[in-house]
């Protein structure tokens, strides 16, 4: 174990005092469900209200989207989440989405190759916090390879992909170049890409499906196929709140979801499924669920 020394800045320049972080030991995250122990965020700038809202939506507002920031770092940690707050390089808008620039592996982590260009500079900021996590680089996504972290979602043994239909739509997430880096290096550590096509109208993976236990995930069926997903149950969200699936576990059967899909929270908490139920409908304006806002560093 070692150990890193980090100063991060409040709002307004003023610094907290500097803590020391020890790193972690494989493995870091085996499956989305297991125990949330250690992640990264990033606090966002009053950039954010420039993120593009999705339709039938206003821009989100900046300074209710830090207090919602501020409420879903207090819940993590009230589930005793270790919560490492990075701190603001770009003042981009799409800063605090720290969860599209990398996926944490068992062995290390695979750096993502965001599909907007605008975005590869936080993706080297993000390598460099990881690294003084000592958590090793197991691969890169390589040019001309695209790759969305938040397009990716791993349950035991599998890491499952996002794969945009053809034909009109969004920006494809990733194309086959980098699924097929991934799928190699996951081979490596024991693991299986299973691809799961999305509707054109759906940003990433993780919007409409979630691995919520070991043998459980979260899909708006009408929105990923499902075919290729066997061996689970799969809670059925409803039509009209398809983004409900975007919540973020953080253990076995326990998740936070956005406040606003209270049908699906509903339908959550029949299953057996523990929901920590948060306001963070700015970052929902635009798309995003709590899943985009935290980086999983160690679960388990």
């Amino acid at each position: 174990m070692r150990s890193a020394e980090w100063g991060l800045p409040r709002l307004g320049g003023e610094r907290k005092p500097v803590v020391t972080v020890k790193s972690f030991a494989p493995p870091f995250v085996s499956s989305d469900a297991g125990a949330l122990t250690a992640c990264l965020v990033l606090r966002p700038s009053a950039a954010v209200d420039r993120l593009a809202p999705i339709k039938g939506e206003p821009s989100p507002i900046a300074d209710r989207a830090q207090e919602q920031h501020a409420i879903l770092v207090g819940t993590l940690r009230d589930h005793k989440v270790g919560v490492h707050e990075l701190v603001s390089h770009t003042g981009s808008p799409t800063e605090s989405l720290v969860a599209d620039c990398a996926i944490v592996l068992p062995q290390g982590a695979v750096i993502a190759r965001p599909s907007q260009i605008e975005r590869r500079g936080e993706v080297a900021e993000i390598e460099r916090y990881l690294s003084q996590l000592g958590i090793p680089i197991a691969g890169r996504i390589e040019a001309p390879g695209v790759l969305d972290g938040t397009d990716v979602a791993l349950g035991p043994g599998r890491v499952y992909v996002g794969v945009p239909l053809a034909g009109a739509g969004l920006r494809p997430r990733s194309n086959e170049l980098g699924r097929r880096q991934l799928e190699a290096i996951a081979a490596q550590q024991g693991m299986t890409v299973v691809e799961l096509a999305v509707a054109n109208d759906v940003p990433r993976l993780r919007d409409v499906f979630a691995v919520v236990g070991s043998d459980l995930v979260l899909a708006a069926p009408d929105r990923v196929d499902l075919a290729q997903v066997t061996g689970v149950r799969v809670v059925a969200l409803p039509r009209g709140e398809e983004f409900a699936a975007g919540v973020l576990p953080v253990g076995e059967r326990r998740v936070i979801a956005n406040l606003r899909f209270r049908e699906s929270i509903a339908i959550m908490r029949r299953a057996k499924i523990a929901v920590d139920a948060i306001d963070l409908w700015e970052f929902g304006k635009a798309g995003f669920g709590p899943f985009s806002l935290a980086l999983a560093v160690k679960r388990g």
